[in-house]
């Protein structure tokens, strides 16, 4: 893979975790922001959880952008896709509801 490859796919990796942080502010919010303390819970689980997960892929992201591993660079898209595909699958069964 060449150097321009790698500073592409580096690029689509703190893409996806740039959205992921948008994500986490939004649940964030809503964790504020809800009434009911059941749904106020689950808001607060789902936002620690989501941090944390945040927390590794963005150590991954900073050690592999650092020392460029191609590797890394994957799995850290791949793990920030995650949380994009679990709002996308939201918002589609959403319009479906």
């Amino acid at each position: 893979m060449s150097f321009g490859s790698v500073n592409a796919l580096r690029g689509a990796a703190w893409a996806v975790f740039c959205l992921d942080l948008v994500i986490l502010v939004q649940a964030g919010y809503a964790a504020l922001t809800e009434t009911g303390p059941t749904a106020q819970a689950l808001m607060r689980g789902f936002t620690v959880l989501l941090a944390s997960g945040l927390l590794g892929v963005a150590v991954v992201l900073i050690a592999s952008s650092w020392r460029r591993s191609r590797l890394g660079l994957w799995v850290s898209l791949v793990c920030a896709a995650v949380p994009l595909l679990w709002v996308a699958g939201a918002m589609i069964g959403n319009l479906f509801d």
